[in-house]
Formats: structure tokens, sequence, C-alpha cells
């Protein structure tokens, strides 16, 4: 009899025990995922001591934009000192604003030429409440660049990304307007999927699998996009406009490795890929500040300049 009722009472038990791992897991990998995708987590960590004194003493515009989901965007528009149709997309990284992109704006106004630099969804003055690793703030790029070309209907339009930016940049091509004379991508990845797996072996030595694909159904539940779906393996088969990719080669954060993969799924005839000896993530224009500006502006002004 004693036997009987052991035999059902442990089916009982390791149905309460598997029902326990699971809500463990689950509140574990929901920490996971406010982590790397909530504003204020790992992203507030990041971006620090960065000089900032061209965005603040330099005299902006600010523009805004509502999202379809409601949000309220700004980016900040910095007119040119002479007159100029050429305005240059400045787009931050992770944890980053476009306050925090300073030093790449006053580059570009340097070279003559107007710059808007958005703030992305859940970072600096726009709202959000997660992430959008580039994937979610490619249509939002999109819509800005429709906002240049209704402040001036003779702009022509350069993109330039650093870190998320660069990838923001490479997941926006197919939806760029007409007058996107080219783009500069330094450090970028090629897939959100593929980065968070690598920052997970490295950062917090666990396994992709099955954190990843869990990470996506919050994903999809709490931030309303797919993660899963971004890859430049899909935004830059079709591209045509002209691609300058940038990366250092001891980066421990967005390895290398995805600049060579970014440089092969550019199937478009004009494309350029410059490897920065000893640049870490996001390094390339601090290790070698000249040759950056020289190649950059070279870049620009070779594509604003070619007759169509």
């Amino acid at each position: 009899m004693n036997q009987v009722k052991q035999k059902r009472v442990w089916p009982r038990v390791l149905v309460v025990l598997l029902a326990v791992l699971l809500v463990i897991g689950g509140l574990a990998m929901y920490y996971l995922f406010n982590f790397a995708f909530q504003r204020g987590g790992f992203a507030s960590q990041q971006a620090k001591n960065v000089n900032t004194e061209f965005y603040d003493q330099t005299p902006s515009q600010t523009w805004t934009q509502k999202t379809k989901d409601g949000l309220t965007l700004k980016a900040h528009y910095f007119a040119a000192q002479q007159p100029t149709n050429k305005t240059v997309v400045v787009v931050h990284g992770y944890g980053s604003s476009a306050r925090k992109m300073s030093s790449y704006i006053k580059m570009f106004h340097n070279d003559g030429y107007n710059v808007l630099a958005p703030d992305n969804r859940s970072f600096g003055d726009s709202q959000g409440r997660y992430v959008g690793y580039g994937w979610l703030d490619r249509t939002d790029l999109a819509n800005w660049m429709k906002q240049i070309n209704e402040y001036n209907p003779r702009a022509e339009i350069g993109m330039f990304g650093v870190s998320m930016g660069a990838s923001a940049v490479m997941y926006t091509l197919p939806l760029a307007p007409k007058n996107v004379k080219f783009a500069i991508a330094d450090c970028g990845y090629s897939s959100i999927d593929a980065e968070l797996a690598y920052e997970l072996k490295t950062m917090f030595k666990m396994p992709s699998f099955p954190i990843l694909p869990l990470a996506s159904i919050y994903s999809k539940v709490l931030a309303k996009y797919d993660f899963q779906k971004a890859n430049t393996k899909q935004t830059l088969k079709n591209n045509q406009i002209p691609l300058f990719i940038i990366h250092g080669d001891e980066d421990q954060f967005v390895p290398t490795r995805f600049a060579y993969q970014n440089y092969r799924n550019d199937k478009g005839e004009h494309k350029e890929i410059w490897i920065v000896k000893g640049a870490g993530h996001a390094q390339a224009r601090s290790v070698n500040p000249d040759e950056y500006q020289q190649r950059t502006q070279e870049f620009a002004e070779r594509w604003f300049n070619a007759t169509q």
C-alpha cells in the first residue's frame, strides 16, 4: 500500500519541482533581458566621461518625431556655418546619446556640413523603455531623413554611426531615401543575435542557448520587436549606397570579425574597409585621429560631389 502511495506522490513532486525551476528560470531570464534591453540597465554604465564641449556650446535646433508606438523622440540639428544642402546624420551607440557624440558632430560640422544627431529611443532626450539595438531604430532614422527632406527639399544626406549606431545605419539603408549619398559604419555588428551571443560568452560565461531564444520571446512581448531578424546579410544584400566600414583590430566588445562580415554582406559596387591597428571598441578615431579625419572627410566629399 505504501509503495503505491509513493508511486503516486513522486510524479507530483517532480511536477512541482519542474514548475519551481521554470519560475526561477523565467525570473532570471527576465532580469537578464532587462539588464541588456531596458533603459537604465547595462547601457547606463557605458560611454562615461565623454567630452561634450562642442555640443554644449554650439547653437542647435531641437527636432521631434512621434513614433507609431506613441513615443516622442528628439534630434538635434546643427546648421553649417555657411549655407549648404549637405547634411550628415550622426547616430550614437549603445549607452550613448547625441550629446556624447559631440566630437563626431564637431568633425562633420567643421567639414562644412549640417549635422542631425538623433537620440535613439530609450537614450538621451528621447522616450522609450527598451533599447532598439539599431533594428527598432531603423524606421526612426528613416523618418528623421524624411524630416531633413521636408526641411530642405534640395537636401543631400550622408549617414554615419558608431557601434550600435553603425549597425543602425546599415539596417536602415534599405529604407533610405534616394538622396542618401553615402554611409560610414564604425565598429558595427552584423546581427544583434550574434553580438548578444558573444557578450554572453565573454562577459558572463553563459551559453546562447536557451537564453537568446527566450530573450527573443521577451523582446517580442515587451519591446515589440524580434531582434533575431536583424542581420546585415539581409539589409546589405541589395545595397547600392557607398559604404565605408571602419573597425579596430583590438575590439573586445564588438569583435573585428563583424567588420569583415559586413563588408562581405554588402553587395554594392562602392565599398571600403579600414581596420585600425591598435584600436579597441569605438577607439579608431582616438587612436589615429588624423587619418580618421582624412579618410572620413575624403569619403564624404567624394560621394557628396559625385555626379549622378
